[in-house]
């Protein structure tokens, strides 16, 4: 189990790969039992020339995004409006995007490499840099390079071709992105769903569950649960799972959670979610393959 109060994470240094100077916390990260690579950061997006852009382009992980004030943009004319939570699914196209308002949570993660965080990925990092400026350019969240075969320009999105070669370096193989499943990322109005009572003073509301992968537990399930004072919510060891509550209410381990707190509970584990006044939990439910 781990659990952290956003006021308690670091601030990020910049990073070259993508334009901006986006305020960057990461609030969690690590590997699930079942090899499953995770990162979950708040970003406050800043405007003017501050502001984080990024072109169309697709990654093989997946995201999910939820809005915590404001809007936040990933697209043109596409905005998650605040309280809204969107799925990119692995493969999907989006963008290009501009950012320079809002505050949110990002969640990213994938299997076998597919996203890359920790020591082994960072470990990498710097190298992977070194190498795509020695053979093409890395400028504006872009990355080109010359086919010395063809005398082609290749662009690609910067962060993608950080992904691309740390993973040939880790694995001597080539990263490929699936085929596209979903045309679009999905954006939830989650105001707009409907609670049911499951238990004493436990209320639930399921947004969505999404099959990137095949197997009967590959699925990806993102609810909603509101409890009030006495309510227990407890997850089990089917999987594991990551969640948030932005007001303070939610107790976790006898310990009185401030406003922002996001935990995450492995499938070896189980964790029971308290309440000593209202308080809404986003859930994220992740997939577990075999």
């Amino acid at each position: 189990m781990k659990v952290v109060a956003a006021h308690e994470a670091p601030i990020l240094k910049q990073s070259e790969v993508r334009a901006g100077a986006t305020i960057r916390q990461v609030l969690l990260l690590g590997d699930t039992p079942e090899g499953l690579n995770f990162r979950l950061f708040r970003s406050q997006y800043l405007t003017g020339d501050k502001a984080f852009e990024s072109p169309r382009h697709r990654h093989g992980f997946q995201q999910i995004r939820w809005t915590e004030s404001g809007a936040v943009n990933y697209g043109p004319g596409l905005d998650i409006p605040e309280g809204d939570i969107a799925y990119f699914p692995r493969g999907t196209y989006y963008g290009p995007q501009r950012k320079d308002a809002g505050i949110g949570l990002l969640l990213q993660f994938g299997f076998h490499g597919e996203h890359q965080s920790g020591p082994t990925w960072d470990g990498l990092r710097e190298e992977a840099l070194v190498r795509l400026k020695a053979r093409g350019e890395l400028e504006n969240g872009v990355f080109r390079e010359v086919d010395p075969m063809t005398g082609r320009t290749r662009e690609c999105d910067a962060a993608q071709a950080l992904y691309e070669e740390r993973y040939a370096m880790h694995t001597k193989r080539k990263f490929e992105i699936p085929p596209e499943r979903y045309a679009t990322p999905i954006l939830m109005h989650t105001g707009s769903f409907t609670y049911y009572r499951c238990a004493p003073a436990v209320e639930v509301k399921h947004l969505g569950r999404f099959y990137d992968y095949p197997g009967p537990h590959a699925d990806l399930q993102i609810s909603v649960i509101r409890l009030t004072e006495g309510g227990v919510y407890r997850l089990g060891p089917e999987r594991s799972q990551l969640g948030w509550a932005k007001s303070p209410g939610l107790q976790i381990g006898g310990r009185a959670c401030p406003g922002m707190t996001c935990f995450y509970s492995p499938s070896t584990e189980e964790l029971s979610l308290c309440a000593a006044q209202q308080v809404e939990i986003f859930l994220i439910e992740f997939p577990r393959l075999g």
